[in-house]
């Protein structure tokens, strides 16, 4: 009788560990599904390091860069950019600088890379001499750090690293100054895709074909231009930055961890 008495006990107790487990199992998949299964936002890391990698973002990079601003389109540009949640990088000159210190601002704070081009951008003067590339790259980095209160190091030469008119200031110009802005620890970049907008006044759909028509696997580095006589630049933009997500490729800023894209020098 007692054996059935300590076993009738032992089962209810069973009986009832069981259900208060089985309301406890409830309970945490409820709570579970209220506190776990939430949508959450991460952001995408500013970039990712590869050693060896052709980009460091991924194997379809773009790295939209934009020469000689900034304009009144810049803001434009900037605008865009940030609709489509894309980084860019501008080359500034020095000319427009103090009208639109806020725009440089806002692009720096956007996160944008904010890089050199040339204070005058004349290319008699800045390439009479390596004295006066330096001069001139100087008197604009000071003027850009006073926006944007950090160090730029990253420049493009006027013409880019494969210009032949330099010769007619200083043979071996060319050659100088980029050994120059590699002792001195600068980050000097080409392009490998040319939107071809520098060429006077050209239409949005000849500016989008050439850029979309030459994208390839790895990094591609495009030209273009932020003056103020570039508004098919900034109606090409946002139908290049579709196309490209619409085929897979990822955009990219212009770091000194970016790898190099250099042309021959010519000079």
């Amino acid at each position: 009788m007692r054996q059935i008495v300590v076993s009738l006990i032992i089962f209810v107790l069973t009986f009832f560990l069981f259900i208060g487990s089985g309301n406890e199992i409830v309970l945490k998949s409820s709570l579970l599904k209220e506190d776990t299964f939430k949508t959450i936002e991460y952001q995408k890391p500013e970039r990712l390091q590869r050693e060896g990698a052709c980009s460091l973002v991924s194997d379809k990079t773009i790295y939209l860069t934009f020469d000689d601003g900034p304009s009144y389109l810049t803001n434009q540009i900037l605008d865009i950019l940030k609709e489509k949640e894309v980084p860019a990088t501008f080359f500034l000159v020095g000319s427009n600088l103090d009208t639109y210190r806020e725009t440089v601002k806002r692009a720096y704070i956007e996160g944008h890379t904010i890089g050199l081009h040339s204070n005058t951008h004349r290319y008699n003067e800045i390439y009479a001499s390596l004295d006066a590339y330096v001069n001139d790259l100087k008197i604009l980095k000071q003027r850009v750090k006073s926006i944007i209160k950090e160090n730029p190091r990253i420049v493009r030469l006027p013409g880019g690293s494969s210009n032949v008119v330099s010769r007619k200031y200083k043979k071996g110009i060319v050659t100088e100054v980029t050994n120059y802005l590699n002792d001195k620890h600068y980050y000097y970049f080409d392009w490998n895709i040319d939107s071809l907008d520098a060429s006077g006044r050209v239409s949005k759909e000849v500016i989008y074909n050439s850029v979309v028509n030459n994208l390839k696997m790895g990094a591609n580095v495009v030209l273009m231009h932020d003056t103020n006589t570039k508004q098919t630049t900034v109606e090409a933009l946002p139908l290049i930055i579709d196309y490209a997500k619409a085929n897979g490729y990822t955009f990219a800023r212009i770091t000194k961890n970016t790898p190099v894209c250099h042309h021959h020098i010519n000079n």
